[in-house]
């Protein structure tokens, strides 16, 4: 069920709770919060979302922490809502008038857990790319990232391009990635100074038929294309997407959109094909998405 938020009485004392850290214990049962990125325009309200789990035997089984109560902190506001049958919470904010990231807080009281997350509100005059993770920035075995996500290499001048673009697109990841990786994901992109940006992660697991049907690589193409439509439901104008599977080219192309997969195989489709991000910088120059002689700022997500 989803609620909105509300201003906080006056003089209400708010206590934060940190995150339950890491144990070594395999006995001891953690509480696992990730606050997702919401994505939104100017003045337009939008869902926040909190997964909360419950690790079990070592972090081998996360089960959903369901119907638990949540309360929610943003810019003055709170609110509190119980957890769905996933593990979570949602409530309704209002966007702030003006484009930029504003933080929120998740907190469930028992057990204990806090998430802190973003809002990003995106400007509809700028346009903005699609950029995937594995395999397309991060060059790393996907059974690999539970362990070395955070650690793992770009591929050469990846990080160099994509700040080059965020000059003049504001940029999006979106990965079939589940968001249990989230602490991954992001300590990967800041380790590499990757441009600032959103990120959406897939759904994955064992409870729902969505979820389940996920876990077949074959349908995360249909998961892009269905986050790409909503992104331009919003009024954003998305101008192309940056991948490495064949999936990622067939939601790009479906999409009406330029594809550009980084790959070492050829394929069908009207996707450019590349192997080296050097040879990415001169077709984007040539398809006059890249200006010449530009190098972005360097954010850190």
């Amino acid at each position: 069920m989803t609620r909105t938020l509300h201003r906080s009485p006056p003089g209400r004392v708010l206590l934060s709770l940190a995150l339950v850290g890491l144990s070594a214990s395999f006995a001891t049962a953690q509480t696992f919060a990730v606050a997702h990125d919401a994505i939104t325009t100017p003045g337009r309200s939008v869902k926040l979302g909190t997964k909360f789990e419950r690790s079990r035997y070592g972090g081998l089984w996360r089960p959903d922490l369901r119907f638990k109560r949540a309360t929610y902190r943003f810019r003055g506001l709170s609110g509190t809502v119980r957890t769905d049958f996933d593990g979570m919470a949602i409530v309704r904010a209002p966007a702030p008038s003006a484009p930029g990231v504003y933080g929120f807080e998740a907190e469930l009281a028992s057990p204990s857990a806090l998430a802190r997350g973003s809002m990003w509100v995106l400007d509809p005059q700028r346009p903005l790319v699609i950029v995937d993770i594995d395999g397309t920035i991060s060059d790393l075995p996907e059974w690999q990232v539970p362990l070395l996500g955070g650690r793992a290499k770009a591929y050469a001048d990846s990080p160099q391009l994509l700040r080059e673009l965020a000059s003049r697109y504001q940029i999006v990841y979106l990965t079939a990635r589940d968001d249990t990786f989230d602490p991954q994901t992001r300590a990967f992109l800041k380790r590499h100074a990757f441009p600032a940006g959103p990120v959406i992660y897939n759904d994955l697991g064992l409870w729902t038929s969505a979820e389940r049907r996920q876990l077949k690589k074959d349908e995360h193409g249909t998961f892009k294309l269905r986050k790409i439509q909503e992104l331009r439901a919003l009024g954003l104008q998305v101008a192309f997407g940056i991948g490495n599977s064949e999936t990622d080219g067939w939601a790009y192309e479906q999409a009406g959109l330029p594809s550009y997969l980084r790959t070492e195989v050829s394929g069908s489709g009207a996707s450019f094909r590349f192997s080296h991000y050097a040879t990415l910088r001169d077709r984007l120059r040539r398809d006059g998405r890249l200006r010449t002689g530009l190098a972005g700022a360097v954010g850190t997500p």
